[in-house]
């Protein structure tokens, strides 16, 4: 069985678990995708929660600066969770009830 795409499986993540930081969703999806890796797929998983921001499926609940926690770059680190429209967007796609 193939892999959910990597945005379905960030609002999965969110939905199921919470309010997440961008760093611990980016470890989570390494561990889950053999080719995530490295600082690229870092900012890559961030650009993809920008995109979900964007478009209203996630929203920011709280940020920090931690350098340690962005490959000893000063990045704002974001913590989101899933919006009520998320939800009801993961529904009308199937996401909802999807394993990873």
């Amino acid at each position: 069985m193939s892999q959910i795409h990597v945005k379905g499986r960030l609002l999965q993540i969110l939905a199921e678990s919470g309010a997440q930081w961008d760093y611990e969703l980016f470890e989570r999806i390494a561990r889950e995708y053999a080719e995530v890796e490295g600082e690229y797929w870092y900012d890559t998983i961030r650009l993809n929660l920008a995109d979900l921001y964007s478009s209203g499926l996630i929203t920011e609940v709280d940020e920090a600066l931690d350098p340690s926690k962005s490959f000893g770059r000063e990045k704002i680190l974001l913590r989101f969770e899933v919006t009520s429209f998320g939800r009801e967007r993961m529904a009308q796609s199937d996401l909802a009830g999807v394993a990873a």
